[in-house]
């Protein structure tokens, strides 16, 4: 049991260090960029939670792996925006069945996210002109 518990800690250490890079571009991005990755948090947090939540063991991991394939498709198709979208939102539930302070300072820094996503503007439609 202690080498599971070990196996997690380092885990979230790993998220937690790749959350450095998300966070740095998303900062980066541009406002249409940053709409579509909060877009994406806006619309698919709560099935997310509440799906992984109510989730065995086995099929939370059935859940990252589908989740992984899914941000490593859409990042291959340049729609790093959306990929980054579901990023957090996957660090964020993870972190949340992982121990240790690497796990807690990731939950924390991806409920900011969340947060921020929530509170984004939605872009305004184009005026036709006329």
């Amino acid at each position: 049991m202690k080498f599971l518990n070990l196996w997690h800690e380092a885990r979230a250490n790993v998220l937690r260090k790749r959350y450095e890079d998300l966070k740095a571009r998303i900062d980066a991005a541009d406002p249409a960029a940053k709409s579509a990755c909060f877009g994406v948090v806006k619309s698919s947090f709560e099935f997310l939670r509440r799906r992984y939540a109510s989730a065995s063991t086995a099929e939370r991991k059935e859940v990252l792996k589908h989740a992984s394939k899914t941000i490593h498709q859409l990042s291959d198709a340049g729609d790093w925006p959306r990929a980054l979208g579901l990023t957090i939102i996957m660090f964020n539930l993870e972190a949340c069945y992982l121990p240790g302070d690497d796990a807690a300072v990731l939950k924390e820094a991806t409920d900011a996210l969340l947060k921020e996503a929530c509170a984004y503007p939605e872009p305004r439609p184009l005026r036709e002109a006329g």
